[in-house]
C-alpha cells in the first residue's frame, strides 16, 4: 500500500479545474481572433465588389459618351427618353442605349443588343439646352447629354455620371 501511495503522489497530470480554465481562455482567444480575421475578409470581399461595380461602370459610361460624341446632329436623336437614347452617328449608323433586366445594353443600326454593363439599377439620360442647366423640351433644343448609371451589388452601389456635348451640334 505504501508503494501505490508513494505513485500516486508523484504522479502528475492536469486537474479539471486547469483544463477547464485553459479550455476557456483558447476560446475567447479563437473568438477575438475570427472575429478580426471575419472583419478583414468582409472587406476584402467589400473592396472586390468595389472594383469590379467601378469597371462595369466606367466601361458602360466610357462608351456611351464615346458614342454620343459623335451624334450627327439634334434632329438624329430619334428617341430621347429618360432611360433610352437612340441617335445616328456622323457615320449613318443608328445607335440606341437601354437598361433591359438589370443591364445596360448597345445595339447598332436595329442588331441584337450587347450588354455593357451589369447589376445596373438604374440608366437616366437628361437632355439639356445650350446654357448647359435648363432640361430640353425636344430633341432639337438639346445641346448636351447626361448619362448617369448606378451599379449595385450585394454591398454597394455606385453611381457613374458623365455629360456630353455632341461634336456636330
Amino acid at each position: 500500500m505504501t508503494q501505490s501511495a508513494h505513485i500516486a503522489r508523484h504522479a502528475r497530470g492536469f486537474t479539471l479545474l486547469e483544463v477547464i480554465i485553459t479550455l476557456v481562455i483558447a476560446g475567447v482567444l479563437a473568438t477575438i481572433g475570427a472575429t478580426l480575421m471575419s472583419s478583414g475578409f468582409r472587406s476584402y470581399f467589400l473592396g472586390r465588389e468595389l472594383a469590379q461595380d467601378a469597371a462595369q461602370g466606367t466601361l458602360a459610361l466610357e462608351r456611351m459618351t464615346r458614342d454620343l460624341r459623335t451624334a450627327r446632329s439634334a434632329a438624329d436623336l430619334t428617341t430621347i427618353g429618360a432611360s433610352t437614347i437612340t441617335f445616328v452617328d456622323v457615320d449613318g449608323n443608328t445607335i440606341s442605349y437601354a437598361l433591359s433586366a438589370g443591364s445596360v445594353t448597345r445595339s447598332q443600326n436595329g442588331g441584337t443588343a450587347q450588354p455593357l454593363a451589369a447589376n445596373v439599377s438604374s440608366l437616366a439620360f437628361t437632355y439639356l439646352q445650350n446654357d448647359g442647366q435648363t432640361t430640353a423640351a425636344s430633341a432639337a433644343t438639346v445641346w448636351y447629354i447626361a448619362a448617369a448609371v448606378t451599379v449595385a451589388s450585394q454591398n454597394a452601389s455606385t453611381t457613374f455620371r458623365g455629360t456630353v456635348k455632341p461634336a456636330s451640334f
